[in-house]
């Protein structure tokens, strides 16, 4: 989303028919700073400037905006719930406050509002998602490699498996990469010219 500048003035808080209310942006950038501290302040201004903006699209564009972000959620719902992947406590107690704002109808802007009712939902998302995106990303590496040996009929993997086979294979890597870095023979002038006898 195109998201300006904060600015001193806040005369612009309004969503459609709601009026933004102090308190509740401030909800929302409380949440939003406890899933990732680095995240941007939003302030109603903004807030509203987005809404225009997208209210000033095509439905088919909008939904297509608003779904390329709420899209992403299906990956941190299955990763939550996957019997073989564990996330440290503190990210999966993000995903979880996360997923409950979004699971709320009821929040900056109601869910049910036309047009605007979920353009707060993909503002968190995509505003917490730099602080989930690695994890995903290798949620997802994970998952390729457990189909990859559920086709090759080996047993099924765990995340440490997984962890593991992917140390190594990135010591493998290293290994060759300081191999191929080396001269093959150790010595010597390089600009001696080579002779057969």
């Amino acid at each position: 989303f195109p998201l300006p500048t904060a600015r001193s003035d806040h005369r612009r808080r309004q969503v459609g028919d709601l009026v933004l209310t102090s308190s509740a942006i401030g909800a929302f950038n409380d949440l939003l700073h406890e899933l990732d501290p680095d995240a941007p302040h939003i302030d109603a201004d903004a807030v509203a400037t987005i809404a225009r903006w997208l209210g000033g699209l095509d439905e088919a564009r909008r939904e297509f905006l608003l779904q390329a972000r709420l899209g992403r959620l299906n990956e941190l719902r299955a990763m939550r719930v996957d019997p073989g992947w564990s996330s440290d406590p503190a990210q999966t107690q993000r995903i979880d406050r996360l997923l409950a704002y979004i699971d709320c109808p009821d929040d900056l802007i109601p869910d049910n509002m036309p047009v605007y009712g979920l353009l707060d939902d993909a503002l968190l998302v995509e505003l917490a998602w730099p602080i989930l995106a690695d994890e995903v990303e290798d949620y997802r590496d994970f998952c390729r490699f457990r189909a990859e040996a559920r086709r090759n009929a080996r047993p099924a993997l765990d995340q440490a498996t997984w962890l593991r086979a992917r140390m190594e294979e990135g010591a493998l890597w290293e290994h060759l990469h300081h191999v191929h870095e080396r001269p093959y023979v150790e010595g010597g002038d390089p600009e001696r010219e080579l002779r057969v006898r």
